[in-house]
Order: structure tokens, then C-alpha cells, then sequence
């Protein structure tokens, strides 16, 4: 009998000081989503993690959100629910045309309905190239809690694509410009001069040399700027 109790006490004692079993990782794999823009055009995306808050990332006028991709599952593993989707023309078209620029405004409409849609409390907006002018031209109007503009202009000259005086003064949620000094693409000038012509809050990143928009991330400067935007996004439209 004597054996029998100190068997269990040992037993006993080695389940209470077993560690707990590991707790399961939350999945950062994309879900393929479908949903209309504004003006009824289906569009395809993808949509990282779970949350209240639902960060909106817009493509460039090449319209590849590779780059978005990659860097989405960094906000989403911080509790953030994190949408890229495709402008309804295709990927690295030869014929880039004023239909396509103005076709990004009801797009971007769509995709923050589809997010609200979710459930999305708040909504923050990061858009570089084309999808900086389009984020800028919609942030107050789509009632953005923050927003980042990356290499654009005010005014994409030629294709009926523009911020107006009136939408910008309504852009007064917190606002971070990024963009690179010798950008050949969209000239540093012109995105200093977006950022100048805004009300406050507000904020300009500076990056050294040329690279284009989300093409800095895979330059040395890379992780700067996966962490300039983290912190923008965590300070601005914090979760919880």
C-alpha cells in the first residue's frame, strides 16, 4: 500500500510540473477573397489575419501586390487585419490609360466597403505610386484613421487622376510621405510638395537613392522601412 501511494504521489507530482502543452500559432496564411468595387466591377484579393482594425495596402501602377504581400503578415501577426487586393486592370500593362488611374478611386472605395463589410472598426490606408495618389484622394471621405503615402504626387498630370484642394484639407488624420531623393519615377520634389500641402499631423521619411515606392523593400533599407510602417501603424491605429 505504502508503494502503491508514494507511485502516485510521484505521478502526481511529474503531471503538475510537466510544461503545458504548446498553444497553437495563430495562421498568417491568405485567404483568396472576391468583391466588388464601387461601380460593381469584381476585384481579387487577399486578406491576412484577424482584428478590428483592417490596414488597406494599394498597389503602384505596375498593379503587383507582391510586395504587399510579403510585408502584410507582419501586421497581421500583431493583430491587425490586413487586405491587398488587384486594380481592375492587369498587372504590368503596356497600355496604362486615364481609365485605369480613375478606375482605382471606386476600387479603393470597394475594398474598404468589403472591409467594413468584415466588421473593420477602423481602416488605415497605405498606398504607394498610383495607390499613394488614390489613398490620398479618398483618406477623408473612406474616414481613414491613419494613412501612408509612398512616392506619389498630388496630381498624376494627364489621366484625370488628382487630390483636389478641398480633399486634401480634409486629410486630418495623421499622414507619414515616404519616398526616396533620387526617385526617377515620381520626383522627390513632387512628393515633398504633396506632403507640404497637407494640413498637420504629418510626417516625411526621406530614404537615399532611387528605388520606387514598395521597391524599397528589397533594398538595405528594407527592414527601416518594414519598421517605419509598423510603428506608424501601431502608434496611429493601435490595437485593442
Amino acid at each position: 500500500m505504502r508503494r502503491l501511494l508514494l507511485l502516485l504521489t510521484v505521478l502526481l507530482l511529474t503531471a503538475c510540473s510537466s510544461p503545458p502543452p504548446p498553444q497553437p500559432t495563430p495562421s498568417l496564411a491568405a485567404q483568396a477573397v472576391t468583391f466588388p468595387a464601387a461601380d460593381g466591377v469584381t476585384l481579387h484579393g487577399k486578406l491576412f489575419g484577424h482584428g478590428p482594425t483592417t490596414v488597406v495596402l494599394s498597389n503602384m501602377g505596375d498593379n503587383d501586390p507582391a510586395e504587399w504581400e510579403a510585408f502584410a503578415p507582419l501586421l497581421a501577426v500583431r493583430g491587425y487585419s490586413v487586405l491587398t487586393y488587384n486594380f481592375r486592370y492587369p498587372a504590368y500593362t503596356n497600355s496604362f490609360t486615364p481609365a485605369m488611374a480613375v478606375g482605382t478611386v471606386p476600387d479603393l472605395t470597394g475594398a474598404v466597403a468589403f472591409a467594413r463589410q468584415r466588421g473593420a472598426e477602423k481602416i488605415v490606408l497605405i498606398g504607394a505610386s498610383l495607390g499613394g495618389i488614390t489613398t490620398g484622394k479618398l483618406a477623408a471621405a473612406l474616414h481613414a484613421t491613419s494613412v501612408v503615402i509612398i512616392a506619389a504626387e498630388q496630381d498624376l498630370v494627364g489621366y484625370g487622376l488628382a487630390v483636389s484642394p478641398a480633399e486634401l484639407a480634409a486629410m486630418t488624420q495623421p499622414k507619414l510621405f515616404i519616398a526616396s531623393q533620387d526617385d526617377t519615377n515620381t520626383a522627390y520634389s513632387d512628393t515633398q510638395s504633396f506632403f507640404a500641402n497637407a494640413p498637420p499631423p504629418k510626417q516625411f521619411h526621406p530614404f537615399p537613392g532611387g528605388v520606387h515606392g514598395v521597391h524599397l523593400f528589397d533594398t538595405a533599407y528594407g527592414d527601416e522601412l518594414r519598421n517605419l510602417l509598423l510603428s506608424f501603424v501601431t502608434d496611429t491605429a493601435p490595437v485593442g
